[in-house]
């Protein structure tokens, strides 16, 4: 928006117009023929539901009707007779089919909204709730989404210094009135997000519960060298939009009014705080798209490099960075966040994206000499490893793959790298560093990739070791124990008792009672080979599960 449209008089109601200025990149306005229609609540159509005794000035998500049906038509018609004010149906390519859907609405005197491409129902039913329930209020002549300006008017106001976090505890916006800064402020503006500690801190001693179950100021008092700070949580139809932290400047206390200023600028900041991740998330949206489209391939780099500002035709890199065992969401997004934090970084852009096990960091901007490149991706590839290690408390190894001249060539990067990442959590042993090239774990993605087949054969026969995983012991180890140390030692029985603590004869009895039980021969090669084979399914697939 190119004026103060927040403080115009028309737009302090709840009327379209201000209802768009905070959505309008989750939703295109097909049509809109009265922007100062009054927008009073949401309501989801459903068909088969009888209209309410009163739809005027509500906003109709129409989640199941077809754009393109005559049921659509019949709708705007409809809610125009019954003074809704904007009906939200699926997007659609087709031009003359938007014009017509526009043209009836406008003869309906109804708003037509159509869901942006790159979004889902979800989250255009939460947004539009949240703007609908955002307090309308001024601050003084802050332009909408501008969260730099609203931060350096709260800060002015308590003499203090204020950082404006989304739910993450991302940093969206600073100000201070003096340079005079505790060492965790200092250290969260110049990292972009608060200590991964200090995090950890404030969930473990329930802050952060505190902080979200209400709208109250928390006022938490100096401690040692951490001065007397104050938060509030930024919250607007049940969506968690942000917060608004304030500390005292070094050798001060916070004015006496912090309390009633910083209650007043959460109200303020809920409009503010949803124009930034409306259309933060339409931006994000599309570089995700582009980047998406390149590591899948084939896509382009020089619609990527717009979206990213990072080089199109410079030397590029992908790693993959994963955990043991299942990755979920929780982890995903410790990885995530752990890796933006991890400096410093070659190259001059980067990004982070989501993967099945874990994340992957596509590295642009890399030094000219292929060389010199390969070296910088190695350095960051072991940083990180060893970063995240000690940061998660878990192994995070590191997939390396190869330096690429293009950034349209990613794609051939991220699939080595996801190879190599395979084939590191496959290994026995760890390796120092843990990070490594599709090359230097070569073994252990063939043998991995042999295994993954292998679980998914349908096998003719019960195997001996079939039999085994199926006898339940009375008393000692499980038989498929006792033949796992006897393998894992090199077909050993002497180091293959040590290993599980038995007297060596007794090991050496019950092996031979395997055989003659079970039919284990231990003296054929073949059969061993198929034992072992046999065993490594198993484990695959209790580390998969």
């Amino acid at each position: 928006m190119v004026e103060d449209a927040w403080n115009r008089s028309a737009l302090r109601a709840g009327t379209l117009a201000r209802l768009l200025a905070l959505t309008d990149t989750l939703v295109d306005p097909v049509a809109a023929p009265d922007p100062l229609a009054p927008v009073r609540h949401l309501s989801v159509f459903d068909p088969l539901d009888a209209p309410g005794p009163d739809r005027a000035g509500t906003v109709l998500v129409a989640i199941g009707v077809d754009p393109r049906s005559a049921a659509a038509e019949d709708l705007l018609r409809d809610a125009g007779a019954d003074r809704v004010t904007a009906v939200v149906l699926r997007g659609v390519a087709d031009r003359a089919r938007r014009e017509r859907l526009g043209g009836i609405a406008e003869r309906a005197g109804t708003a037509l909204l159509l869901r942006a491409a790159w979004t889902d129902w979800q989250t255009v039913v939460a947004t539009l709730r949240a703007a609908l329930e955002s307090p309308v209020t001024d601050h003084g002549n802050v332009l909408l989404g501008d969260l730099g300006g609203l931060a350096r008017q709260i800060a002015r106001e308590v003499e203090g210094a204020v950082t404006i976090e989304d739910p993450d505890s991302r940093v969206l916006a600073h100000h201070a009135e003096s340079i005079d800064l505790d060492r965790i402020r200092l250290w969260t503006v110049l990292t972009g997000a608060v200590p991964e500690e200090r995090r950890r801190a404030m969930n473990q001693d329930g802050f952060f519960k505190q902080l979200w179950s209400s709208n109250r100021v928390l006022h938490r008092l100096p401690d040692g060298d951490v001065p007397e700070r104050m938060a509030v949580a930024v919250q607007a139809g049940g969506m968690r939009l942000g917060s608004i932290w304030v500390a005292a400047i070094t050798g001060k206390a916070l004015e006496s009014r912090a309390v009633d200023v910083l209650r007043a600028a959460a109200e303020t900041a809920a409009a503010h705080l949803l124009h930034h991740h409306t259309h933060h998330g339409a931006r994000h949206a599309l570089l995700l798209g582009a980047a998406r489209a390149v590591l899948d391939g084939p896509g382009s780099g020089a619609l990527l490099a717009g979206h990213s500002g990072i080089p199109a035709d410079a030397h590029c890199a992908v790693l993959a960075v994963g955990a043991p065992g299942p990755v979920g969401d929780g982890r995903r997004a410790e990885l995530e966040r752990a890796v933006r934090l991890c400096r410093p970084r070659p190259g001059s852009g980067h990004l982070v994206l989501p993967a099945e096990r874990g994340v992957l960091v596509l590295l642009g901007g890399l030094a000219k000499t292929p060389a010199e490149a390969r070296t910088q991706v190695t350095d960051y590839g072991r940083l990180l490893s060893a970063d995240l290690t000690a940061r998660l408390g878990v192994r995070v190894p590191v997939g390396i793959g190869p330096v690429q001249a293009r950034l349209d060539d990613a794609a051939r990067s991220r699939r080595s790298a996801e190879l190599a990442l395979g084939g590191l959590l496959f290994l026995r042993k760890t390796p120092e560093p843990d990070c490594a090239t599709v090359e230097q774990v070569a073994d252990a993605v063939a043998l991995r990739q042999i295994i993954e087949t292998v679980d998914g054969l349908p096998l003719p026969v019960r195997t001996s070791v079939s039999r085994l995983a199926e006898v339940e012991p009375r008393t000692g180890h499980p038989p498929l124990k006792l033949l796992s140390a006897y393998l894992s030692h090199h077909e050993q029985k002497g180091p293959a008792a040590d290993s599980l603590d038995m007297p060596r004869t007794t090991f050496s009895q019950q092996l031979a009672r395997l055989r003659k039980t079970f039919g284990l021969d231990t003296e054929d090669a073949d059969a061993m080979l198929l034992a072992r084979i046999q065993l490594l399914v198993r484990k695959y697939r209790a580390d998969r599960d």
